[in-house]
């Protein structure tokens, strides 16, 4: 997508986020106790009043956001906190669960009547299972997701989220081609008709795939928080500026859920409370009567409740992490998350943006060593940006990193680096790149330049980066480059990106791809320009080519994938599309009464503390 747009869906998300609420309760719900409206409350981490104190049949379980959500509407935000109220209070079409004997998963049908049925080689049909209802008693049919399909690929409404409904798992025909139409690259117009999903009859919908997939990535593509049904009728109430945006989701009078558990109440800031829906045809795979979300910023303030019995777990971070490292209840588990820094190649304030001499020279300047052990704490340094977990879930289970192929690129960059070093830390050569920066824009060998660090104002690892950087890289540029923080509220970083541009060169950024875990090259879905849910300005006709390159092997050729994901892993250094540094690594530990359905991690899926018991 042309980086136009994304402006105008920024300030669309931030409206979605701070609309209110107005007009009659669309949300009456007779099978829903105590539903109420979401109320601001700046009293942190209040507990709600439990008419059921005392009684021990009632499983309550604690859990955490560590900031509220936007939006309950799935399709209208990056933001991935709304993927814990949805995953409890909505229903996909499909479900994963835990296997009996707790080391794997398996899909069920949610929605749906039953697993997808495969017509032909491109084509899949799924039929609603009858009596799939809605929390206040209104039928889910073929009509529900049609018409969610179309409000999430709706050209005007250009939802941050469509994107994951067009292609991801698997790819829709023409999906794409119509979320984007008339932008550059696109058709001008296309019709509805023209995209892979059609609806057969009142409850049964085929969709027609752009290439070969398996029953898998049909039900691993729609438990995605973008692709789960939407409430028709309160979804079009809340349609605002000529049906460009809309309400829904806003608070729980303009949403509407049909999971296990309802939605039962939402303080702003302070707590959600679900409560378990007994009529759910799902309901005996869950074992709590009721989960409260705890919105805890702080990390203090979970640890507190965590060990007075108010969390049921804790996922300890940099300040806390040597506090908990060897508690026998800590567990660790690989992430597919990478740290890196994004590199605005647009700043006019910087003679050399732009320059990927100049982009070299900063990611040669990163102590990665030092990053990942005294800022990021018991983490993994590393010089490129495809994660350890990229490939394990493919059908030889190998890893990129663990293959030929990856292993070449860590050499490659092992040989970049100083002395001592692996991950690219090179200060000499960093100074060396600088230097060609300046000769490439004629500038003089003893130019001074600034470089700018965007940071939010709750991300103390970006922060302390920045200090860092302000400490070090006088010294390893001989005095000609200064560090500059810019620190913004949280939540505006993604705006300042692309609105302020002048204003920042480099941004720690924390995406994972959790399709890198079948398809390596995936990783750098984030960073090609027509990514939608962050401004992306490094991306080159090389590093483009070569990511098309990719997506063009078949999925069962896995071979040629690793041996394609490394030219691309390769040109993405050279271009410097993004400068990673520290490979994240998972720790979090569990009370005592929770008792898990997994007997270890499991990639895509994780402990199944969803489907966990209490167990006093």
């Amino acid at each position: 997508m042309s980086k136009k747009l994304i402006a105008l869906v920024v300030c669309a998300v931030m409206l979605l986020s701070l609309a209110t609420a107005c007009g009659s309760n669309n949300n009456a719900n007779t099978n829903q106790p105590n539903s109420s409206n979401s109320e601001p409350n700046n009293s942190q981490n209040e507990t709600p009043t439990d008419p059921n104190a005392g009684n021990e049949d009632y499983k309550i379980f604690y859990t955490y956001l560590s900031t509220d959500v936007d939006t309950l509407n799935g399709m209208g935000t990056v933001q991935e906190a709304n993927s814990t109220p949805l995953s409890w209070c909505n229903s996909y079409l499909w479900r994963a669960v835990p296997n009996d004997d707790g080391m794997g998963y398996h899909y069920i049908p949610d929605l749906a009547a039953d697993m997808p049925k495969q017509i032909d080689e491109l084509t899949w049909e799924f039929t609603i299972r009858d009596g799939a209802k809605w929390h206040n008693g209104d039928p889910i049919t073929a009509d529900t997701f049609m018409f969610t399909f179309k409000a999430v690929l709706d050209p005007k409404m250009s939802n941050p989220m469509a994107i994951f409904l067009a292609d991801d798992s698997i790819t829709i025909k023409n999906a794409y081609d119509y979320m984007l139409q008339g932008t550059e690259g696109h058709p001008a117009t296309m019709d509805w008709e023209e995209v892979g999903i059609k609806q057969i009859d009142d409850m049964t919908i085929q969709i027609t795939t752009a290439t070969p997939v398996n029953e898998k990535d049909v039900c691993t593509h729609f438990t995605l928080r973008s692709n789960l049904p939407v409430h028709p009728d309160t979804f079009t109430a809340g349609l605002t500026d000529g049906g460009a945006r809309t309400l829904y989701g806003t608070d729980l009078d303009h949403w509407m859920g049909c999971g296990p558990y309802f939605f039962d109440s939402w303080t702003r800031d302070s707590v959600q409370v679900y409560k378990k829906n007994p009529d759910h045809w799902l309901a005996d795979y869950f074992n709590y009567d009721e989960v409260q979300v705890r919105i805890v910023p702080e990390m203090n303030a979970r640890v507190q409740l965590f060990e007075s019995g108010q969390l049921d777990s804790l996922s300890p971070d940099t300040s806390t992490i040597e506090t908990y490292i060897d508690d026998p209840r800590m567990v660790s588990y690989p992430s597919i998350m990478v740290y890196d820094f994004d590199v605005n190649v647009k700043n006019p304030s910087n003679p050399v943006s732009g320059s990927i001499n100049f982009g070299r020279a900063m990611y040669h300047a990163m102590n990665r060593e030092v990053i990942a052990r005294d800022i990021f704490g018991h983490m993994e340094p590393t010089g490129t940006y495809i994660n350890g977990m990229a490939g394990a879930l493919s059908q030889s289970g190998l890893t990129y990193r663990e293959s030929k192929y990856g292993k070449e690129v860590w050499d490659m960059i092992e040989g970049w680096s100083a002395e001592g070093e692996v991950c690219g830390y090179n200060p000499e050569l960093a100074y060396e790149y600088l230097l060609k920066a300046f000769e490439e824009r004629n500038l003089p060998a003893d130019t001074v330049i600034t470089v700018k660090v965007l940071n939010t104002g709750g991300s103390s690892e970006g922060s302390r980066c920045c200090e860092l950087f302000m400490e070090e890289w006088p010294e390893i540029f001989h005095g000609q480059v200064q560090v500059e923080p810019y620190t913004v509220a949280d939540g505006l970083s993604l705006d300042i990106m692309e609105t302020e541009p002048e204003n920042w060169d480099i941004v720690l950024m924390d995406w994972g791809r959790s399709l890198s875990r079948t398809l390596p090259y995936q990783v750098y879905y984030y960073h090609t320009k027509d990514y939608t849910g962050r401004p992306t300005f490094t991306y080159t006709d090389r590093f483009e080519a070569q990511f098309a390159a990719c997506e063009a092997v078949k999925s069962g050729d896995y071979e040629t994938i690793l041996q394609e994901t490394q030219k691309l892993e390769i040109i993405a250094l050279e271009d410097v599309i993004s400068i990673p540094v520290v490979q994240a690594v998972n720790y979090e530990m569990f009370s005592d009464r929770l008792e898990l359905p997994m007997k270890q991690y499991v990639p895509g899926f994780g402990w199944g503390s969803m489907f966990g018991d209490i167990v006093e």
